[in-house]
């Protein structure tokens, strides 16, 4: 027993002495500058780089082997130009512990490193000849292949770390991408699987796609795993990121006073979470997002937490938003379902307008089928305009929305019923990466208008009248190529846009690039109107074929065009068809035809009847009646008819006919949409005399006259002209023709006298 202890303290004193004198003996008999030397050969022969060592060089044999270099430099793949730079560089590695199949690296030190990584056109990076990949492969297999051998596994460790002014840039070829790490710092305690470790990290960040100039900050205390054992402990968590992005504020914050994840086991676990990002960027606007839980647990065992909320703020030029989620009361586990109370608010303020939007449910998701489901989902819709009819609309919101991530299906069920307006929404989507949407509206009643505030007054001045080109507006049909849309809706009373309809029957489908809405019924204003409407994104195509019958179309033409042109109740035919990416390719490419029937209305603008009974007048001075089109004004008619054949954006019309209790109206003209105005002779004779509009006579000396009337102008501003001066012209002509004619009768008869008188003379001799 004696002789044993006696072998034991020998061998524990013994090595360390022995590898202690054979430290001493290395360290003064090998040259290191030959070892240096040759280490730079290999490097050249083997890598075609250049190695070279600038600086004094101390080789560490115990009780760590090592080495402090100072002034290394490599160069690129054959090419003298730098890959890599460092001022110093120390690492050394415990000897005694390599005994026992252990890499315990003692301190690993770097300062004024760079590093620079490019990424050529061809997709290769400067540094892949430094790896074999056959030898990586090896290697790995190597590793993998020796426990199963029988071998002992390494375990990997290292004491510290101390990184001072540490660069990296990175040069993408194919992207145009440049970024840079600069100036970084990093110090450590004991790096080690399972080893909880204080970490301080801060460098700069910069990049060009996009422009980045970002600050990065982190003190933590770090536990990890690695391989199958995969995780992350974090305590007393502050990670913050500070800069700008896209020459934008762009600031993020993490704090937490344990932060736990496992990717393996998708395992978090959080307390004191406060993580907050803010800044402004381009096309979004300014914007202030925070998540926040002081408990937090989630794993395949539990699901629990005080809370989970989710502030989001964005602000831009002309509107604000603020929205919230929270959830409360978790409960479960990720291994089979989890649930919570789900409450959320959206608040929207554009000008005088604020939307807000206020929404709760209680949130089951079942892990496995990815099903989440607000089952009672309960909410309101409030918003408050001064253009608003009533200055302020509710809907209150009940329903149900399912989202099934395993299917890749989501249905929803909504209804809401306040006021004049009810209605009820069943939509459904299949196949998220292709989405195939389908619903289904049925309404008592829908008034939009109760939420919207009411269309602008069209004052759009054309070339025309102000000499300025009208500006362009892209049509852009080509979201209807991924679209594949599937909706019926059913709606009893609807006012939208000032419009009002009744039994409002339309499906509306989109596939292939096309949406088709057939039917388009309703009844409207006294009657009823029927039709079909296309857009086709693959020919960028729009066509329209209604029919209203019956329809009184003096509120149709207010409501869709703010004009009040004409009154009366008929029929009216559409079928028009246009191609072309902006509204005046539209405009100048329509086709088709309009044709409009109506009875017992009146021509808004001007009264013919007033007019003719101050002709004699006009008639006497020989000049026209010019006036701007007043809508206080207007011609009776007991029958109008009339159609426009429309190409390339000009309707041309011959056949206009009017019967009126004092006229009979024809004309001929063009209706030119592309310049927004028009050029319209009509002409009105006078068939009666007696008593007519306003209960007044006209003048019986104009019974049979008829008057040229030229409309013309832009349509902001049309005048009416009466062309008397013609008329009076053809009324003096008339006047002086019997005159003409009795002097011609009398100059025939002289005539005849004399050559009889002469012819008499003749025969006498």
């Amino acid at each position: 027993m004696k002789k044993a202890i006696a072998w034991g303290v020998g061998i524990v004193i013994g090595v360390p002495v022995v590898l202690a004198a054979t430290a001493a003996i290395l360290v003064n008999t090998i040259d290191q500058q030959a070892l240096l030397n040759k280490a730079s050969a290999v490097v050249k022969e083997k890598q075609q780089r250049d190695l070279a060592f600038t600086g004094p060089v101390q080789l560490k044999w115990f009780p760590s082997i090592g080495a402090d270099l100072n002034g290394v430099t490599l160069s690129e793949f054959q090419s003298t130009d730098q890959f890599l730079k460092a001022d110093k560089v120390s690492i050394s590695l415990a000897l005694l512990p390599l005994l026992s199949s252990e890499v315990v690296v003692d301190a690993v030190q770097a300062s004024g490193v760079t590093v620079n990584v490019v990424k050529n056109a061809d997709g290769k990076f400067n540094f892949d000849d430094l790896s074999n990949p056959e030898t990586t492969d090896q290697v790995e297999q190597e590793m993998e292949d020796a426990p199963a051998e029988g071998g002992q596994a390494v375990n990997f460790s290292v004491d510290s770390i101390a990184l001072e002014n540490l660069n990296v840039t990175y040069a993408d070829k194919q992207t145009g991408l440049e970024a840079s790490l600069n100036n970084f710092a990093m110090q450590s305690g004991r790096i080690e699987q399972g080893v909880p470790t204080d970490i301080a990290l801060k460098g700069n960040v910069k990049a060009n796609k996009p422009q980045a100039d970002l600050n990065i900050d982190l003190n933590t205390r770090l536990e990890f795993g690695l391989g199958e054992n995969l995780y992350a402990n974090f305590e007393n968590l502050k990670f913050a990121v500070l800069g700008q992005l896209d020459q934008q504020q762009a600031d993020v914050n993490v704090q937490a006073s344990t932060l736990n994840v496992n990717p393996n086991t998708l395992e978090v676990k959080a307390q004191s979470l406060d993580a907050k990002a803010k800044g402004q960027l381009p096309n979004v606007g300014a914007f202030d997002v925070s998540l926040s839980s002081p408990s937090l647990e989630l794993s395949d065992t539990v699901a629990r937490g005080e809370a989970l909320n989710f502030k989001a703020d964005l602000k831009q030029a002309t509107r604000s938003i603020n929205a919230t989620l929270d959830l409360a009361g978790l409960q479960g586990n990720l291994k089979q379902a989890v649930s919570a109370a789900l409450k959320t608010t959206v608040n929207l303020v554009e000008g005088e307008r604020t939307v807000n939007l206020q929404l709760a449910s209680p949130m089951s998701l079942n892990m496995k089928s990815e099903l989440i489901e607000l089952a009672a989902l309960t909410g309101q819709l409030d918003v408050k305009d001064p253009a608003l009819p009533k200055k302020q609309a509710s809907m209150p919101l009940a329903g149900r929305l399912a989202v099934n991530n395993t299917e890749k299906t989501a249905e929803l069920d909504l209804n809401s019923k306040f006021e004049a307006t009810s209605f009820d929404l069943k939509a459904a989507v299949k196949n998220f990466s292709k989405p195939a949407i389908t619903a289904v509206l049925n309404a008592d009643k829908l008034d939009i208008d109760a939420l919207l505030p009411p269309k602008k007054n069209a004052n759009t001045e054309t070339a025309a009248s102000s000499g300025e080109k009208s500006k362009d507006t892209p049509v852009d049909l080509s979201p209807l190529r991924n679209l594949n849309l599937d909706i019926t809706a059913n709606i009893g009373e609807l006012k939208v846009s000032n419009i009002q309809a009744q039994q409002l029957k339309t499906k509306a489908v989109a596939r292939g690039g096309k949406l088709t809405i057939s039917p388009l019924d309703a009844k409207l204003y006294g009657g009823s109107t029927t039709g079909v409407i296309t857009a086709d994104a693959n020919t960028q195509t729009v066509t329209v074929n209604q029919n209203m019958t019956g329809v009184q179309v003096q509120p149709v033409i207010k409501a869709l065009l703010d004009k009040d042109m004409v009154e009366g109740k008929g029929n009216v035919g559409i079928n028009i068809r246009t191609t072309g990416n902006t509204v005046n390719q539209m405009k100048a490419a329509l086709d088709g035809k309009v044709s409009v029937s109506l009875q017992d209305g009146a021509i808004k603008g001007i009264n013919l009847a007033e007019k003719f009974r101050n002709a004699k007048s006009l008639l006497t001075t020989g000049s026209n009646a010019t006036q701007k089109t007043d809508t206080t004004q207007k011609t009776d008619f007991s029958s109008l008819a009339v159609s426009f054949d429309i190409a390339n954006g000009v309707a041309t019309s011959n056949d206009l006919n009017v019967m009126a209790p004092l006229f009979r109206i024809g004309g001929a003209g063009q209706v030119n949409l592309i310049s927004n105005s028009l050029d319209y002779l009509a002409k009105a004779s006078v068939v009666a005399t007696s008593t007519g509009q306003g209960g007044k006579t006209l003048d019986s000396g104009l019974n049979g006259v008829t008057v040229p009337v030229r409309l013309y102008g832009p349509f902001t501003g049309v005048q009416w002209e009466l062309q008397f001066k013609e008329l009076a012209k053809e009324a003096a002509k008339a006047k002086l023709q019997p005159k003409i004619d009795e002097k011609k009768e009398e100059l025939k008869g002289k005539a005849e006298e004399k050559v009889r008188d002469a012819l008499k003379g003749f025969l006498n001799r």
